[in-house]
């Protein structure tokens, strides 16, 4: 080895070793953060399976909800994965709902379905059933109303409507549609 590479030798070596130590703190401490990062987006909480049933004040079955699956997160979100609900009012026709996935309000009480929402009202007082289709539908159970802004279609045995937006009252049986309203009816 020439004279002046040999001198200068120990210094490069620990010149490279700084930089190494350097590159490696700076590598963990990005991993760190990253790690605190996806913490928030992993559930703290999993129920696979689940089934509830909500009881009125005379232990009739009001409400049934199950999903193949239920996840919490640490920011209190929390997803269901193929929910199915059902909702029973007293002399009126049974109300099923269902999607791909949904998401609950903190308190619980708002349901938002996303992707192949299938709302189906079954048949009663000599209507048919009727089936309501979207994407994306928000629900409140507790006060029988739901609503989008999303393209909605809703069918039964007589009619074919389409339209863009819609409100409704699960008790008064109430729906507004609220534009690009096209329907084919049959009498």
């Amino acid at each position: 080895m020439p004279e002046g590479v040999r001198k200068w030798f120990p210094l490069l070596f620990l010149l490279l070793l700084a930089l190494l130590s350097y590159w490696l703190e700076n590598k963990v401490k990005l991993s760190a953060i990253s790690e605190m990062e996806n913490a928030g987006n992993s559930p703290d909480v999993i129920v696979q399976n689940l089934e509830m049933t909500k009881f009125g004040v005379e232990g009739e079955p009001r409400e049934s909800l199950d999903a193949k699956e239920l996840l919490h997160y640490p920011d209190n979100s929390t997803k269901l994965t193929t929910p199915r609900l059902l909702l029973v009012s007293p002399g009126q026709a049974d109300v099923h709902v269902s999607s791909d996935w949904a998401m609950l309000s903190e308190n619980g009480k708002d349901i938002y379905l996303h992707q192949n929402v299938l709302v189906r009202r079954d048949a009663y007082a000599g209507r048919s059933s009727m089936d309501l289709t979207t994407e994306m539908l928000h629900l409140n159970p507790d006060e029988h109303v739901g609503d989008t802004n999303m393209p909605v279609r809703l069918k039964d045995a007589k009619m074919d409507v389409h339209a863009v937006g819609m409100t409704f009252n699960d008790q008064t049986r109430v729906v507004n549609l609220l534009s690009h309203v096209h329907a084919d009816y049959e009498k």
